[in-house]
């Protein structure tokens, strides 16, 4: 090989192991992605006609993450999932997720770290056609009420208060159908939220008295893992900010009057 070709093969060579050595340290320092999980459930988020994510929450999130400047990955998940993912331990350096959810956070997912009060909203029952439910001292005697998994985690102070015997349910859809079998006398969630389902599934003809129980308060939340990312201060600062200039209940009041008119 004649001296010029060595040289030129070296420099080759040099380039080439440059350039792997400049992949992989921009592998390893490239950020990792942010993503915020939302429930997925009428009004709160749902997927649209052209598949992407629409609702109460996904307003809230991306309103969030606007004021604070992140980029994220907004996800639809099942309720139990957003619970599940956000109280699962992961290594530092993984991905950071947040999430919103309902509080008091409760066995099993007290590893939930809660940020920012995003919203209020009250939790109410709604008895079946022809069982008098006029005021929460009733829910005493009305039997069986349906209860998602989930809304126990809120309304375990109610059903202790009242003593209500509870049936747990998958969806809130599953508790109307099972009130219209006469299984359950009542349902207890969000008020819209019951409306909508009702609503969509033919079954408003279920619905009877209804009284307000208890309210709900819905956080910002994050790993455990992320407790301490940059990231997440700014966005807990971005979640306050916007719930004091009061954006986020006007995202809410939006879109809990399209429910309850229809629209």
């Amino acid at each position: 090989m004649t001296p010029t070709r060595r040289t030129i093969l070296s420099l080759l060579l040099a380039l080439s192991a440059s350039g792997m050595a400049s992949g992989i340290a921009a592998a390893q320092t490239a950020p990792q992605p942010i993503r915020v999980l939302v429930p997925e459930l009428p009004v709160l988020g749902e997927r649209g006609a052209d598949g992407q994510a629409r609702g109460l929450v996904v307003e809230q999130a991306q309103a969030i993450l606007d004021r604070a400047g992140i980029r994220a990955t907004v996800e639809l998940l099942p309720v139990v999932r957003v619970y599940a993912e956000l109280a699962r331990e992961r290594p530092p350096g993984g991905p950071k997720v947040y999430g919103m959810v309902a509080v008091p956070i409760r066995d099993p997912y007290r590893a939930i770290v809660p940020l920012a009060l995003t919203m209020e909203t009250q939790l109410v029952a709604v008895a079946r056609q022809g069982v008098t439910l006029a005021k929460p001292d009733d829910l005493r005697t009305v039997g069986p009420v349906a209860v998602t998994a989930t809304g126990t985690q809120a309304l375990i102070p109610v059903i202790q208060q009242y003593g209500i015997t509870v049936q747990t349910v998958p969806s809130t859809l599953n508790g109307l159908r099972m009130m219209a079998h006469g299984r359950v006398n009542a349902v207890m969630g969000i008020s819209s939220v019951i409306d909508v389902v009702a609503r969509e599934n033919n079954l408003t003809d279920q619905l009877g008295d209804r009284v307000q129980v208890s309210a709900m308060e819905a956080w910002l939340s994050c790993d455990p893992a992320t407790r301490d990312a940059p990231e997440t201060a700014i966005l807990r600062d971005a979640a306050e900010a916007l719930y004091r200039e009061g954006r986020l209940d006007a995202i809410a009041r939006q879109h809990f009057q399209k429910a309850a008119t229809g629209s």
